[in-house]
C-alpha cells in the first residue's frame, strides 16, 4: 500500500487512458505529460500500462507499507527521502519512509512510480481518475493505494533518464490550416504566446495574438490530444488529456506527441512558441524521446 500524507491539489491516479471508449464520448485521460509518465515507469521497471501518481500542486508525501523502488519525473521536480534527491533517477525507499516530493513554481505535473504499480479499481478498461464525470476520484490525505508486487529491488536504485523540456513547441499543420488566412497561419507559426492561468487538464490555454478564425459554421468532428482548436476571439487552446471527444471550433496544428509534455507543463504567464514540422519530423521527435528511456 502506499498511504497518502499531503496530496497537492487535484492530484489522481493516471495509466495510459481508455481509448477504446472514445466512440462512447468518454475521454481518454491519461497523464497530462505522457512522456514523463513514461519515463517514471520505466525507471521502475513498469509495464506500459501500469499506473501512477499524477501530482499536481506539490508537495506531495507519501509512505509505504514494503520497501519499493520509486521514481519521480516531471518539471523540476526533487525527491526527499532523509536526503534531496534528484527527479527523473530510480531510488530505494524502505518500508515507512516518508517520501516528500517538491517542485518549483513551474512544475505543473509530477509523475510518482512504484515499483508493481498502483493497481485500483479498474473503470473501463483503465485505471485513470477522470473526476468530472465520476471516473475515481482526487486523492486525499490519508487514502491508501494498494500496489502489485515489486519488480525491480534495491539493486535496481541510480538509475537516471536525462532529459530537458524544450522551449520551442513542434507542431504540424492541422486538418483546417487550408481554412485559415495565410497570414493567420503564419502568425501562429512565428509569434510567442503565454499560458493562461484558466489552463487545466483539459486544455492549455493560450494568450496573446490573436488568429483570425475561418468564416462559415463548422460540424462536430472527433479531436485527439495535441490538437489546436481557435475558438471565435482567436485565442487558441490546445487540448490535453482530459479533452472532450469531439470539437467544433477549427483546428489550426496539432502538437506533436514529443512536445506535448512541454505544453501541459507551461506555467500561468510563461511563454511557448510553435515551429512547424511535417509527419515524418514528429514521428522522428517521439523517436528520439523513446530512445532516451534506453538507460532506465
Amino acid at each position: 500500500m502506499i498511504r497518502v500524507e499531503a496530496p497537492g491539489f487535484g492530484s489522481t491516479v493516471q495509466d495510459r487512458g481508455r481509448p477504446k471508449h472514445v466512440r462512447d464520448g468518454v475521454p481518454i485521460s491519461g497523464p497530462a505529460d505522457p512522456f514523463a509518465f513514461r519515463a517514471a515507469q520505466a525507471l521502475v521497471g513498469n509495464a506500459a500500462e501500469d499506473a501512477c501518481i499524477e501530482a499536481i500542486g506539490l508537495p506531495f508525501s507519501f509512505r509505504c507499507e514494503t520497501s519499493r523502488v520509486i521514481a519521480v519525473t516531471g518539471r523540476e521536480v526533487q525527491v526527499t527521502v532523509r536526503d534531496r534527491l534528484p527527479g527523473w533517477t530510480s531510488i530505494f525507499v524502505r518500508a515507512g519512509d516518508l517520501v516528500r516530493v517538491t517542485g518549483t513554481e513551474r512544475t505543473r505535473y509530477a509523475y510518482i512510480a512504484v515499483s508493481g504499480g498502483v493497481t485500483t479499481e479498474v473503470v473501463l478498461g483503465s485505471r485513470s481518475a477522470y473526476p468530472r464525470v465520476g471516473i475515481g476520484a482526487v486523492l486525499r490525505a490519508g487514502d491508501a493505494l494498494p500496489l502489485g508486487d515489486a519488480r525491480r529491488t534495491a539493486e535496481y536504485a541510480g538509475r537516471h533518464v536525462t532529459f530537458t523540456y524544450p522551449e520551442d513547441i513542434a507542431a504540424i499543420a492541422g486538418p483546417h490550416a487550408d481554412r485559415f488566412a495565410d497570414e493567420a497561419l503564419a502568425r501562429f507559426f512565428s509569434q510567442p504566446f503565454r499560458a493562461s492561468p484558466q489552463s487545466d487538464r483539459q486544455g492549455l490555454r493560450l494568450e496573446g495574438p490573436a488568429i483570425e478564425t475561418p468564416e462559415g459554421e463548422m460540424l462536430s468532428f472527433g479531436v485527439v490530444s495535441g490538437a489546436v482548436q481557435v475558438p471565435r476571439g482567436g485565442s487558441p487552446i490546445v487540448l490535453l488529456a482530459d479533452h472532450g471527444t469531439t470539437g467544433g471550433y477549427p483546428v489550426i496544428a496539432t502538437v506533436a506527441t514529443a512536445d506535448l509534455g512541454s505544453v501541459a507543463q507551461r506555467a500561468p504567464g510563461e511563454t511557448l512558441r510553435f515551429y512547424r514540422v511535417d509527419r515524418e519530423r514528429a514521428l522522428r521527435l517521439g523517436r528520439e524521446r523513446a530512445a532516451l528511456l534506453d538507460t532506465a
